[in-house]
């Protein structure tokens, strides 16, 4: 039985479990309106308790019908607006006018460990609810966050299914260690979550706010909190399914025409005539196109919650399947979740909460498909012409007809794709049990405790069948399992008193947690055709394995102080021990500490009618990052060698044991307003300085290694964020909101221990850090152009005086510094408007001020050095040009087989800056006279679009790239990248 069959059965029962629940004798029908005191239009989603039991809300004309005893009281609740309560008292008919609550004071902010006021919180902190999230079609929340928030930057620079974005919060600041924000799932750190399931996600940009996570939150926190129980029974069916396809952006592969005129220019006519028949022309296969496809999106979501006596529910299910734009490209995930409360007593509560996650991924099968889709020559038809079936390339001629195979790759991706392939899978249990206990109305003890379970398999076959790049060998097979358990306790004691005008809460608290890694790889060669099996391989190499315990313990406390809810105050100090330090070092101390001046209510203000609420904030405090392997502080050996036939060990890396925690200190200012018109603005400014930086220092190759993890050197941001958002039109039956984010960020690296050193991978592009500069700054020979009078390639020389002149030599060229892959700005706006039932929100982001390497240009723009690769259409909008005489003020030198206008410069540096529209949805609410009739509570329908278009003046498909190095890749780069999809779904949302 398959995921989706059990989700329809599981379904059908919850919707029989709900009626049986809900079913009893009622009394009396109740029915009304529900209208803003201000100006009498409709409150659609009030929530209608009855104090027997049961509930509804209002639908979108603000109407609601409820059963329940004469005798009964309602209670209306809106978020914003003060309750109201009205008697039965046997009215059939029970309208209500319900006022905004003055204050806007009792919205609540989930922050983890703690819940406060949004009116009391001292730190810069963002609250997004799940609506908010999922208009994005995309199983990963990082993704849904792109743009919606100023000051953190999200970059999605893969449309591989199932690939999650990058995520920095306030810039960078580490080099070597990763830079990722923490996760906290339900008050606990780390954790599993479908965004489906999600109520609420909120981002904690400052130290005053993250300091209490201590460990691991120099990187941000995100906070998110799942769905809980609510009083009133509900079922929600969600499905969409719809169609993906890859952005192509600007670039596009040359056809056989378009080659062909090139490489005319390159040989004498007698040698081109003798390499390139006259039948060429007319033979042109687009490999970007066969490679791509059209790809199929879907998603089934059913959950229920509710209350059954003393114990409150929410349970789901969901599946999500993509097949992606690539051929052979898929990802898919089930997921379930239980949450569930009971109170054993009046004052004490237990609550047990359990998601699980299971996934399946196929990716390129090799490097070589995407490298293929990009440049393989159009001359070649991949397919067989007697059979029409992908043919066998194994040389440079065809098998089919013995004619010449014209592309440097000799093999075909079409025919390797027929047995090779690249698949993974992986499960995810999380599991948590929570006790709270009201020790008194002003003491509250709370012990959670979580186990979670993973593991994970990725194979790679290569079929003796296929030809693929040689060093891959005849049949090859690639095994990778792992599995991680772990453990972790949070008990915290916490107070909350008010002594007339003041009001105090504090928590103090302990966590201990542990883990249990194990993991191996081998690698067989020489199977069988269609044995996919290391037992099927006479050779066996590059077998690796490792095993490991890791520990963690901290304990916590923070206070607050609340005074005439004016002036607020927020004091919090966390310790951290890690395994992953040398045992003398591996304690960390972070305080934080902020202030806010609620400056609205002070008296001076009541004459200003301009301002309903005005607010300032500040902060200060000290996070760490621990975000390396384990046990680098330590000696490491590999018992991989032999001696006299006895097991030897060789060092492969050397100790430090002073290695310890990397630091963060954050400082951070600033204002948040709303006008009587409800326009709300927020202004930040922060700095934040990483010290004690956990770099891979470069070491002379004459120790016997390359790199020496120490903690050395410091990383400054600082930057300005700007949030604006504002109800346009507000009407009865029409409103239109709008809002506008953008956050400027500064980076610089501050202090190295040799000044500076470079950053390279084998391709030969490289970023120098030094002190002064941005952390990924480009460091390369500087382009200067064409020269006019014979077509060759200019490069800058930067003479001891400083003096600039041009070369066209190559290798006289001056390396320097040219620009910097970091973004300077980054931000995003929506809108939204609803007319009657109808709605329809767009939201979009953008990026400026970096600049990305475009490192497919010079294999594909290299002005024909290498005839066995395709080029590049220098057709594309940018006004690009190619020499072709004298006095030709061209973009492009002339066409050259030997030149070297393809050698690594800033040539290829472009301008990453881009604003994409990122969500278009349209839909429609049922109205309440349908949904009755078929016994639902609300139903939509709705159309969505994804990456509907890119402002840019990238050369590449996409110029969202990532700002994290590899070992084959630089932060910044685009190298023949796997595009991003515009896609179109359509989808249902019923609630019973």
């Amino acid at each position: 039985m398959n995921f989706k069959t059990v989700l329809k059965a599981v379904s059908v029962m919850l919707i029989l479990s709900l009626t049986a629940l809900t079913a009893g004798a009622q009394t009396i029908t109740v029915k009304g309106t529900v209208t803003d005191a201000a100006d009498g239009s409709p409150l659609m989603g009030v929530a209608i308790a009855c104090s027997a039991g049961g509930g509804t809300i209002t639908d979108l004309d603000g109407k609601y019908t409820i059963q329940v005893p004469s005798n009964s009281t309602l209670t209306f609740s809106c978020l914003s607006y003060k309750d109201v309560v009205e008697s039965v008292a046997g009215r059939a008919v029970i309208d209500v006018v319900m006022s905004e609550d003055a204050q806007l004071l009792e919205e609540v902010v989930v922050l983890g460990y703690t819940t406060q006021k949004k009116n009391e919180l001292s730190s810069s902190v963002v609250t997004m609810s799940g609506e908010e999230l999922t208009n994005i079609t995309t199983p990963d929340v990082g993704n849904m966050l792109q743009g919606k928030a100023a000051g953190v930057l999200v970059l999605n620079a893969s449309g591989q299914p199932g690939d999650a974005a990058q995520i920095r919060i306030r810039g960078t600041g580490s080099i070597s260690a990763s830079a990722d924000p923490l996760y906290v799932v339900d008050g606990v750190a780390g954790g599993s979550f479908n965004p489906n399931d999600v109520e609420t996600i909120t981002i904690l940009k400052d130290a005053s706010a993250t300091a209490l996570y201590g460990a691991s939150a120099a990187g941000g926190v995100i906070v998110v909190t799942t769905k809980q129980a609510k009083d009133v029974s509900e079922v929600n069916f969600k499905v969409n399914g719809g169609i993906k396809k890859a952005l192509s952006g600007r670039f596009r592969p040359m056809n056989s025409k378009e080659l062909l005129s090139v490489l005319k220019k390159a040989y004498s006519s007698t040698v081109f005539n003798a390499l390139y028949p006259k039948e060429l022309k007319n033979q042109s296969f687009d490999w970007m196109n066969a490679s791509f496809r059209t790809g199929i999106v879907q998603d089934y979501y059913a959950s229920a919650s509710g209350r059954s006596g003393k114990t409150s529910y929410f349970v789901s299910m969901d599946y999500y399947d993509e097949a992606g734009s690539l051929i052979n490209t898929h990802f898919n995930r089930g997921s379930a979740r239980v949450n569930l409360s009971t109170a054993l007593f009046d004052n004490v509560t237990v609550n047990f909460r359990a998601a699980y996650n299971k996934t399946k991924e196929q990716g390129t099968s090799s490097y070589v498909t995407l490298e293929s889709a990009y440049y393989m020559l159009p001359f070649d038809n991949p397919y067989d012409v007697n059979t029409g079936e992908p043919l066998l390339v194994d040389s440079g001629s065809r098998s089919d007809n013995g004619k010449d195979w014209y592309s440097g790759n000799r093999y075909n991706i079409f025919h390797n794709e027929l047995y090779n392939y690249a698949i993974g899978h992986g499960e995810n249990i999380t599991a948590d049990f929570s006790l709270n206990w009201n020790i008194t109305d002003w003491l509250i003890f709370t012990s959670t405790t979580r186990y979670d379970s993973s593991n994970s398999f990725w194979e790679e076959y290569y079929d003796p069948r296929t030809n693929i790049p040689s060093y891959y060998g005849k049949g090859r097979l690639y095994n990778s399992n792992s599995s991680w358990s772990g453990f972790g306790t949070t008990n915290l004691l916490k107070f909350i008193k008010q002594f007339g005008d003041h009001n105090i809460s504090a928590i103090a608290g302990i966590e201990y947690g542990g883990g249990f890694t194990r993991a191996n790889t081998a690698t067989g060669t020489g199977m069988p055709a269609g044995q996919a099996s290391l037992s099927a391989c006479p050779t066996i190499t590059d077998v690796t394995g490792y095993r490991y315990q890791s520990r963690s313990w901290a304990w916590l406390a923070q206070a607050q102080w609340a005074y005439l809810g004016k002036y607020v105050v927020t004091a919090s100090i966390r310790y951290d021990e890690t395994s992953r330090f040398a045992p003398k070092t591996r304690g960390g101390y972070f305080p934080g500490v902020s202030g806010a001046w609620i400056v609205s209510q002070e008296d001076f203000m009541s004459e200003v009618e301009a301002l309903k609420f005005l607010k300032l904030r500040a902060g200060y405090g000290k996070t760490g990052n621990n975000n390396i392997q384990e046990f680098l502080y330590q000696d490491a050996y590999e018992l991989s060698k032999t001696y006299g036939g006895n097991v030897g060990a060789v060092m492969v890396r050397q100790s430090n044991p002073n290695l310890g925690w990397e630091e963060a200190y954050m400082s951070s200012l600033g204002i948040e307003l709303t006008t009587k018109h409800d326009i709300n603005i927020g202004i930040d400014l922060y700095h934040t300085l990483n010290t004690n930086l956990l770099l891979d220092v470069p070491v002379p190759p004459s120790t016997g290694f390359t790199a020496y993890t120490q903690n050395v050197g410091k990383i400054r941001n600082m930057g300005v964020e700007f949030v604006i958002d504002a109800p346009i039109i507000k009407t009865k039956d029409f409103r239109w909101d709008a809002g506008f984010n953008v956050g400027l960020n500064k980076n610089e690296v501050v202090y190295l221990p040799n000044g500076d050193f470079l950053q390279k991978v084998s391709s030969g592009e490289a970023q120098q850090v030094k002190v002064g500069q941005d952390l990924y700054t480009w460091y390369m020979k500087k382009w200067a152009g064409v020269d006019p009078a014979n077509g060759d390639p200019l490069w800058e020389v930067v003479g001891d005086d400083g003096k600039i002149t041009t070369t066209n030599d190559y290798a006289a060229a001056t390396m320097q510094t040219c620009g910097s892959a970091s973004p300077l700005l980054s931000g995003g706006l929506n809108t939204s408007l609803s007319w009657k039932g109808f709605f329809l929100s767009a939201n979009g982001s953008f990026i400026y001020g970096n600049k990305v390497f475009n490192s497919t240009r010079t294999s594909m723009d290299n002005d024909g050095s290498d005839a066995t690769h395709n080029l590049m259409s220098i057709d594309n909008g940018l006004g690009w040009s190619r020499w072709n005489k004298a006095g030709d003020k061209a973009t492009h030198p002339r066409i050259d087989l030997g030149g070297k206008g393809g050698q690594i410069s800033s040539r290829f540096l472009e301008d990453g800056s881009f604003f994409r529209l990122r969500n278009v949805t349209l839909g429609y609410n049922l109205p309440k006279s349908l949904t009755e009739k078929i016994k639902m509570k609300a139903a939509k329908v709705y159309v969505s679009a994804d990456n509907i278009f890119t402002l840019s003046k990238f050369s590449g498909m996409d110029p969202e790239v990532q700002l994290e190095g590899s070992d084959w890749q630089l932060a910044g780069t685009y190298s023949m990248n796997y595009p991003v999809p515009f896609s179109v779904v359509a989808g249902i949302d019923i609630k019973f």
